[in-house]
């Protein structure tokens, strides 16, 4: 049975302040967004890089079950880029917060990365692949 992996459905504290990390910062285009009342703060917002989907969901209404949980902690995730320095000066010039990793680095398995940390503390690896998907390490 064939399988792959389409998008990731995030819980955010504020899906605006998301909303305009990622479409912003990382570029990834706006689908939809969804307040939960006409008028009221977004509860929804979906957006695609490529073919993957990205989906921010407001925390708030589940709140119980986040209780006690750190957003962002226990999950990384990746970007491939083509120019991964050009990226990292995007992410500079818009206010990111690169804190994570600071300048990209060539690794030892042939990509060149950073990490980049989202509002809620998600982190995502900003990769070149300059091994041309074999790993050297």
């Amino acid at each position: 049975m064939a399988a792959s992996v389409t998008s990731v459905f995030l819980y955010v504290k504020d899906v605006r302040r998301s909303l305009e990390f990622y479409n912003e910062v990382v570029g990834a285009e706006v689908l939809q967004v969804h307040p939960e009342q006409e008028a009221g703060p977004l509860t929804l917002a979906i957006l695609r890089i490529d073919a993957f989907v990205i989906m921010l969901n407001a925390q708030e209404p589940h709140a119980e079950e986040f209780a006690d949980a750190r957003l962002g902690v226990g999950i990384h995730l990746q970007i491939q880029v083509d120019d991964v320095d050009a990226f990292h000066q995007r992410c500079l010039d818009e206010g990111a917060i690169l804190s994570v990793s600071g300048e990209p680095t060539d690794q030892d398995w042939g990509w060149r990365e950073f990490a980049l940390r989202d509002p809620d503390g998600f982190v995502w690896s900003i990769y070149q692949d300059n091994a041309a998907g074999q790993w050297t390490g």
